[in-house]
């Protein structure tokens, strides 16, 4: 079971690792993304940043799907750079019913549109497309914020 898909460019940082996990009551906190699974040095630096007694899984889109499904029991905490990951385990048959996003940063080509997030084109799209499944898609940096509507915000 998910308990909670965050979207967020710094992966397992203090905030993710104390904050979030603690209050979504997670076993594990899986990392998706195809570049970093790839990254043995990375995905040490991900495995050290993760609470002693939660387990960290880093694995690709392809992967991910199929651990999500097989442990579907199990209290996960998913976090992504990108929307991008998260639309691609959906269209493998993983069902998310909400999307917290709270960390996309400032660059080149995005648009501000909340305290932390910064988006472009591309990832507009992606949201729609994720909404259109019929996920809800929500702003909140701390798990303590209230939460926007992120398609009020596009």
């Amino acid at each position: 079971m998910v308990t909670i898909a965050r979207i967020d460019e710094r992966l397992i940082h203090g905030q993710v690792a104390y904050a979030w996990s603690v209050a979504y009551k997670s076993e594990g906190i899986m990392v998706i993304d195809n570049e970093i699974a790839k990254d043995k040095f990375q995905i040490s630096l991900l495995q050290m940043a993760c609470p002693k007694d939660v387990k960290c899984i880093v694995c690709n889109e392809e992967k991910a799907a199929e651990l999500l499904k097989k442990y579907e029991k199990r209290k996960l905490f998913i976090v992504v750079k990108h929307p991008a990951a998260l639309l691609s385990i959906c269209e493998k048959g993983v069902e998310l019913k909400e999307i917290n996003v709270g960390g996309l940063y400032y660059k080149e080509g995005r648009r501000q549109i909340s305290k932390t997030v910064y988006v472009d084109a591309e990832m507009e799209e992606v949201f729609r497309k994720l909404s259109n499944m019929g996920i809800r898609l929500e702003n909140r940096t701390t798990p303590t914020d209230a939460g926007e509507d992120l398609m009020k915000l596009l």
